[in-house]
């Protein structure tokens, strides 16, 4: 398995290779892949700027030097050397040892020659060996430590080659603190000072070391040999903080004298190792020494820009200043990408100038989420506003002049039009009116009777992770107590066995696969153990990997035929509902820090569910996210995490389509896919199988169930039908507006009615007379008297408008209202405005003048006057007309209809016009 989105991919996964630089050019030797071509040796090269396009592969004969795993490359007069290494296809820790195997290659030539000696004279030629380290200075190459098939050499530990004359020195190990290692790196400085850095004690064998837990050395300490004097010294290191002891990683020396190193592994025993800085502390990964200070410096974590967690790389030093880091080993992922970092920035470079450009998504979501606080803000003004307005509002009618108008609005015939137009208008509104009650029923009908239909969205978070599921694997066909083991990684390196939970004993009464004796582990993570996508290189991973550990069980021999019957079942829960946790009163480990809820907070969706489960458990009737895989072969699947919003059909709240009472349920979906053929794996201890687990997106898919038709949605029909009602009515019957301002003119308050007045006043003439508000004459507004006093002092004088100051809003509509109470109301024919009136009128703003004042006598009125003030009043009628855009078709239709009408007048037809004229 190897993995993608590396920044420079290669597409040659390695590991276990050595690189070196020259001039402008790096070499990468030798490494391991367990596909052909590349399980052969090989010799890569690149430019020193790491552009993948020139990466290419030289011609070499690949059986003139079959070691190529675990070597050391050095270069000498235009020449490579490789020391040590084996080949992984033919290893045994039961063969003798051998002498090293060394090799020359001639860039010239691109030809290796063998230089390995056929003695086994330890004293003379040191033996074969891997995990070890080699350095050159001047014209001379320091080999330390190792081991081979057999296990730790013995006194075979230190050895200094010449380069000119193909020779060998061995060189002793004192003082006691020089002890031998494995898997360590040696910088070689400018002064000739070799430094050991990490690794353990060497043990074991091939077969034992990576079974065994290593003891590594610490990283406050170096050991450091000179060159030039042939001593040793213990050189302590110091810091704020000292890198993580660590085994297998690399490292370069710079011009500058400064050891980089990066990657390695603990020293727990394989599977079980962790990579450094696969817990999350991705800073925990690079270190600087600076070897004139011997300080550490732990540069900043690139999380876009630094590779993920891993063994056995390949690194040499570029640009004076920079290493080159690729290749390598996490687990049972090989890498393919290369990196570069930059000692003096102490910075990961991105791959291009695009990856340093911040992502324009997070200025986004800064101005969305800008605009919907300025949104919110203005909403909120508005609202105050129209409370304050509110609470100052003054009705202008009472509750009898409210019904007068409900009165006036279902029977007000218009002057000059027949009876039978205000009955049709009547009978169509009646019409209207039952087909809008009518749609009303049929409206809530369907609310009630509305299905309810799921709505399918996505959600994420803003770092793109998810959580992973609760998947149960339980192993069927092996001896209790023999069944394999369970090792959790992800792609990054992140140990995750931890979470692996036995539940053998828990399930022992209620699960049943056909009567196997089966044993059972629950992967159960905590919440903040999420994947992310490797393209943001965030988290702890893009994916899970899950190894089997252990022997397949003896073969059965039934009918002449011998079979396997070995099973892994596999089942996917969502984490937030796994209904083994109730069941079989799972709880976590001590060491699983899981924040989930557990037995007693656990919740069934229905009723029958708990049942349903426990049937399905005992006579194995699963089938939904539920796999039977060989426990020797690979199985990938994938998962996708549900969020179903279930609405509560009880609740006639949700009828309203607004504020839905839900509840939410957490299920999952998966496939799976398992090969044909049995798993081949490259490292030691090989699993028998595997099983990768990886998201179809790193988002949740939310399915909300929502009522397909609400009283939200009715109130948009019932809406659109009462306006095709209007306006068919004003259509038929045409609309007389209460107000030309509308509710503009009838709720302004303040500078606003105090301007819309004063609009008023300098429009119109101040001694005017304002029609229907201020009669003609008195006799007009007591039309309908029987009999008419001629006595002066029975004649109430009518109030007459101040020339100098105008009457107030609410004082001239109080008169109005009471004068329109005496007009259209019969009942109420002898309207007077006495002194009662005009001390409320007083009383209501008593530093407002009088607007009112007293009308001579009709008997003391000329005329002349009396025209005068009708010409004005017919005037103030035609600029009112003309300011409010009053529709003049009812004029011309008037002015139609007389002229139509005129006909030849006789003298006795004009002397009845004449004595029809009021006197």
């Amino acid at each position: 398995m190897f993995a993608g989105q590396e920044l420079r991919s290669t597409d040659r996964p390695i590991y276990g290779s050595s690189a070196l630089t020259i001039n402008d050019t790096v070499y990468f030797y030798g490494g391991y892949y367990a596909t052909p071509p590349w399980n052969m040796e090989a010799l890569w090269s690149i430019s020193t700027s790491i552009d993948t396009s020139t990466l290419k592969q030289l011609p070499t004969n690949p059986y003139a030097s079959p070691t190529f795993i675990y070597g050391q490359l050095l270069d000498f007069n235009n020449s490579l050397y490789t020391f040590g290494g084996h080949n992984p296809t033919n290893i045994s820790d039961t063969l003798p040892p051998e002498p090293l195997r060394y090799y020359k290659l001639s860039l010239d030539t691109l030809e290796w020659t063998p230089l390995q000696k056929k003695t086994l004279d330890q004293n003379i030629f040191p033996l074969e060996r891997y995990w070890h380290s080699t350095v050159s200075f001047r014209e001379k190459a320091f080999l330390f430590g190792g081991m081979n098939m057999t296990g730790p050499l013995e006194n075979d530990y230190f050895w200094i080659y010449e380069f000119l004359t193909d020779s060998w020195q061995k060189m002793s190990l004192s003082p006691s603190y020089v002890s031998p290692r494995c898997g360590h790196t040696a910088s070689m400085l400018s002064d000739g000072q070799m430094v050991l850095l990490g690794g353990y004690q060497c043990v074991g064998n091939y077969t034992t070391n990576s079974l065994i837990t290593k003891s590594l050395f610490s990283m406050d300490q170096a050991v450091v040999y000179n060159t030039i004097t042939n001593q040793w010294r213990n050189q302590s290191l110091g810091g704020i903080r000292i890198p993580d002891s660590r085994t297998y990683h690399s490292s370069v020396t710079t011009k500058e004298n400064q050891i980089i190193i990066c990657g390695g592994q603990d020293g727990n025993a394989q599977p079980f190792q962790t990579y450094i800085s696969s817990l999350g502390d991705m800073q925990a990964m690079t270190a600087i020494l600076d070897t004139e200070r011997w300080i550490w410096k732990i540069p900043s974590a690139s999380i876009e820009n630094q590779p993920f967690p891993r063994s056995f790389a390949a690194a040499a030093q570029v640009n004076d200043s920079q290493m080159v880091f690729g290749f390598g080993l996490n687990h049972q992922t090989i890498y393919d990408g290369l990196y570069i970092f930059d000692a003096k920035s102490e910075n990961w470079v991105p791959e291009s100038i695009d990856d340093q450009l911040v992502p324009q998504h997070e200025f986004k979501s800064i101005a969305i989420i800008g605009a919907i606080v300025a949104l919110g803000v203005i909403i909120i003004l508005v609202l105050l506003f129209a409370c304050y307005t509110l609470t100052r509002r003054r009705y202008a009618f009472r509750l009898k002049n409210a019904l007068k108008r409900t009165k006036t609005i279902l029977w007000n015939p218009r002057t000059g039009e027949p009876f039978w137009t205000e009955v049709t208008r009547t009978f169509c509104r009646l019409f209207f009116f039952n087909i809008y009650i009518i749609a009303v029923v049929i409206i809530v009908l369907q609310i009630q009777n509305s299905p309810i239909i799921d709505e399918k969205y996505y959600k994420q978070t803003d770092d793109h992770t998810i959580n992973v599921p609760d998947i149960r694997f339980c192993f069927g066909g092996w001896v209790p107590g023999e069944s394999p083991i369970v090792h959790c990684s992800t792609d990054y390196g992140t140990s995750c066995t931890h979470y692996m939970i036995n539940i053998t004993e828990n399930i022992q009464t209620g699960l049943d696969y056909y009567g196997d004796p089966l044993t059972c582990f629950l992967f159960r993570a905590p919440d903040s153990f999420q994947l992310s996508r490797t393209s943001d290189r965030r988290g702890i991973g893009s994916y899970l990997k899950f190894h089997y550990y252990g022997n397949q069980p003896d073969a059965t021999l039934n009918h002449d035929t011998t079979y396997n019957n070995s099973q892994i079942h596999i089942v996917f829960y969502n984490k937030y509902h796994n209904p083994n946790i109730p069941v079989y009163n799972i709880t976590t480990d001590n060491n699983n820090t899981s924040s989930l809820s557990e037995t007693a907070n656990f919740e069934w969706y229905r009723p029958e569910e708990n049942a349903q489960f426990q049937s399905t458990e005992q006579v194995n009737l699963r089938t939904d996210n539920a796999y039977d895989v060989k426990p020797d072969r690979v199985t990938t699947s994938s998962y996708e995490l549900i969020e179903r919003q279930e609405i509560q059909t009880g609740n006639i709240w949700n009828y309203a389509g607004v504020g839905t009472i839900r509840n939410t349920h957490h299920q999952i979906t998966s496939s799976a896919m398992t090969e044909l053929t049995a798993a081949q794996f490259i490292t030691d201890p090989q699993p028998m199988g595997a099983l990768h687990v990886s998201p179809k997106d790193f988002k949740v898919t939310v399915l909300q169930e929502q009522r397909a038709f609400t009283f939200v949605n009715g109130i948009g029909v019932i809406g659109g039908i009462s306006g095709l009602i209007i306006g068919l009515q004003v259509s038929l019957f045409g609309y007389r507006p209460h107000s030309p301002w509308g509710v503009v003119h009838r709720w302004s308050v303040g500078q606003l009615r105090q301007s819309l007045l004063n609009g008023l006043k300098s429009k119109f003439p101040e001694v005017a007379n304002v029609p229907i508000v201020h009669p003609l004459q008195r006799r007009f507004s007591v039309a309908g008297h029987t009999t008419q006093s001629t006595d002066s002092s029975n004649h109430q004088k009518l109030p007459k408008r101040s020339n100098t100051e105008p009457a107030t809003w609410d004082q001239q509509h109080h008169l109005e209202t009471k004068l329109e109470k005496s007009i259209n109301n019969p009942s109420l024919l002898n309207y007077q405005i006495d002194s009662e009136t005009l001390c409320e009128t007083e009383e209501e703003n008593t530093t407002v003048r009088a607007s009112i004042d007293n009308y001579d006598d009709d008997e003391e009125e000329d005329e002349t006057n009396r025209m005068a003030r009708l010409e004005e009043r017919l005037h103030v009628f035609e600029l009112l007309f003309q300011a409010y855009y009053i529709n003049d078709e009812v004029f011309r239709s008037l002015a139609f209809a007389l002229k139509a009408n005129v006909q030849p007048t006789t003298n006795n037809e004009s002397n009845s016009c004449h004595s029809r004229k009021p006197q």
